[in-house]
């Protein structure tokens, strides 16, 4: 199999500086690199700088390669996020497989996604993905934590929690709205996938959230004079963005948007379990369902070939007269379906009658008599 990584940068907040540009440019000679963007295909070699320093300059990154490794990153201004409520999604020190990470670097917060798909992504383009993605920075920027809880749940084995011996160590809070998924996260879960019943036991943890944001206009509404003035002073002195984050906080609402009850890991594996085996029982029956209603079709079109068993007959004639190996295999697929629909019927002995004189008719064309050998 080929090689194929893919690299791209954006910049979100606004044109990177000379210092940056000079640097994004001399990370490739063949990469397209502009103030807003960076992005290369390696089928060979592989990419010369950091990603690291990159993501001084630039506001989002996504990486892809063909042997399974995804990464998606987003640098947010520093104090963008509440670090306590941003905590219960790492890990920490655990012994995990970590797909989500935080780190602090240069006044800017990374967050970070990287996982490895066992047996590799096969046929893969990452062109278009990180537009597809970004939408999760400004998610993030307002207070939407919906991409770090699907960040720890890409790292939740129900199976292997049904076996621990702690029962102690409590899940994150569950952020509303997982069963209305913006097209980023859906993006998110195509590169970064999650168990799907563990998945499936949020939502219904969510399912009696009250959803949804106010207006802009009634967060404003309800801010003081002093309040009011701080924000377009601290505008005006060029920290926009967090005043943007913090006014977007403002329009979520304060109770009702996660799940505040405490919920064991175990718990949590335990209905994850639940609910994959009532998925699988439910997915056989409806497989038996759909395999009889199959036989039952199949059953009535061998009825109607039967039916029709005479004129079927008569039709190989002008087909056979045109001596094509194209026109040989229509027949020969039409025969087989005639053998079913007498072997439906009961008459296999008459089917094997019409077919000897067929045989008979036709046994200088060798190439329809290599087709029919098995009949």
């Amino acid at each position: 199999m080929s090689e194929y990584q893919y690299y791209e940068f954006a910049a979100l907040d606004g044109p990177i500086s000379d210092e940056g540009l000079h640097y994004a440019e001399n990370c490739s000679s063949r990469a397209d690199v502009s103030r807003v963007h960076w992005r290369n295909v390696y089928d060979y070699g592989d990419f010369h700088g950091s990603v690291d320093r990159m993501l001084q300059h630039y506001d989002a990154h996504f990486y892809i390669a063909n042997w399974g490794t995804a990464q998606f990153a987003v640098a947010l201004p520093q104090g963008i996020l509440d670090p306590k409520a941003v905590e219960p999604y790492l890990r920490g020190h655990r012994p995990y497989e970590n797909t989500l990470s935080i780190s602090d670097k240069d006044n800017r917060t990374i967050v970070w996604w990287e996982t490895t798909e066992e047996g590799g992504w096969g046929w893969i383009e990452g062109e278009g993905i990180l537009s597809q993605l970004i939408g999760i920075r400004e998610e993030l920027m307002r207070g939407d934590y919906r991409a770090l809880y699907l960040g720890w749940l890409a790292d939740f084995r129900p199976d292997e929690w049904r076996k621990s011996r702690d029962h102690t160590l409590l899940m994150p809070s569950v952020p509303s709205g997982l069963d209305r998924l913006t097209p980023a996260l859906h993006t998110l879960l195509e590169y970064f996938p999650v168990d799907p019943d563990a998945l499936s036991v949020a939502v219904e943890y969510t399912r009696d959230l009250r959803a949804g944001r106010i207006p802009i206009s009634d967060a404003l509404a309800m801010l003081s004079f002093s309040e009011m003035k701080s924000f377009l002073t601290r505008v005006a002195d060029g920290d926009g963005m967090r005043v943007m984050s913090e006014l977007n906080r403002l329009t979520y609402r304060k109770d009702g948007n996660e799940v505040k009850k405490a919920v064991t890991c175990v718990a949590f594996a335990e209905k994850a379990i639940k609910a994959r085996e009532v998925r699988m029982e439910k997915e056989v029956k409806a497989a038996e369902a759909k395999r009889k209603r199959a036989a039952a079709k199949r059953k009535r079109h061998l009825k109607e070939v039967f039916e029709r068993a005479d004129v079927i007959w008569t039709d190989f004639t002008p087909l056979m007269e045109e001596k094509k190996p194209s026109t040989y295999k229509i027949v020969a697929k039409q025969l087989k379906e005639l053998k079913e629909a007498y072997d439906q019927a009961g008459k296999d002995d008459d089917f094997q009658t019409r077919l000897t004189e067929f045989r008979d008719l036709y046994s200088r064309r060798s190439a329809m008599m290599r087709l029919i050998t098995e009949l």
